[in-house]
């Protein structure tokens, strides 16, 4: 095994698919194991790092990849950050363009009087019938389910979750929080995991609950605001009236509760 200061031959993601092939798992089991996507596995072996939030997140899924197959993790993460220093250098060197000096165009009288034309009708639009687009709401709630870190690794983090005799989690039933007036909405869901889902409308009544599988797509009319539930909303691109609903910056546990409704 490589010292602390020594590398592998060869970059991170090309030294864990040997080790894992060498090992005789596959993808899926790999991903079980360390609580991840199978893209995340690919993304690894592949040293794209471009799909992670930021190389924190990389490093962190590339020790534990390390030590799940037995390796030592300090090369691994020394050429991680080589990778990553030099994708930012290559972003910093990228030519800018020169700006010419510019030079009115002989018909500018007629594009001065296009472009007042078009912010009348713009005005026009907005005072006579145009509405601006609601801003939606996003509240996380408290947690309902075991704390990410409790859950041991075997079974797997999808099995616990998602349960293993049954579509149900074991929750307390949330109480009704909206304050102001019923909404019309429309949800809609798609899966690239499978997924624990519960959706409860503006009176609190369970609209869908239970595993959504693997490249399921859902559309509800419902009353909002909402209070959606997810074990492992990574895997779940949703929308709340063509709006996507957005999570990474709100929450840092995979499993969330969060009420949805516009302002």
């Amino acid at each position: 095994m490589p010292g602390k200061d020594d590398y592998y031959p060869g970059p991170p993601g090309s030294v864990l698919h040997d080790a894992r092939m060498s090992a005789g798992k596959s993808v899926l089991e790999t991903a079980e194991a360390l609580n991840l996507l199978n893209s995340y596995v690919e993304a690894l072996e592949n040293n794209d790092y471009s799909r992670f939030n930021s190389p924190l997140f990389a490093r962190g899924y590339i020790k534990s990849y390390a030590r799940y197959m037995g390796l030592d993790e300090e090369p691994l993460l020394k050429d991680c950050d080589r990778i990553c220093r030099r994708e930012e250098d290559n972003k910093d060197q990228t030519p800018t363009r020169p700006q010419g000096i510019a030079k009115a165009p002989g018909n500018a009288p007629l594009i001065s009087a296009l472009l007042i034309s078009i912010f009348l009708w713009c005005v026009a639009i907005w005072v006579f019938g145009g509405k601006p687009e609601p801003e939606l709401a996003i509240n996380v709630l408290a947690e309902r389910f075991a704390p990410l870190s409790a859950i041991k690794v075997e079974p797997s983090l999808g099995e616990v979750l998602l349960g293993s005799e049954g579509d149900e989690l074991s929750v307390e039933t949330p109480t009704s929080q909206h304050s102001g007036p019923a909404q019309a909405a429309e949800l809609k869901f798609e899966f690239v995991e499978a997924v624990w889902l519960e959706l409860r409308d503006f009176h609190n009544n369970i609209v869908v609950s239970g595993v959504q599988e693997k490249g399921e797509k859902l559309r509800f009319d419902v009353q909002g605001p909402v209070t959606i539930s997810l074990a492992y909303w990574p895997a779940v691109i949703s929308e709340y009236n063509g709006q996507k609903i957005e999570l990474k910056s709100l929450v840092n546990s995979n499993a969330v509760r969060v009420q949805v409704g516009e302002l």
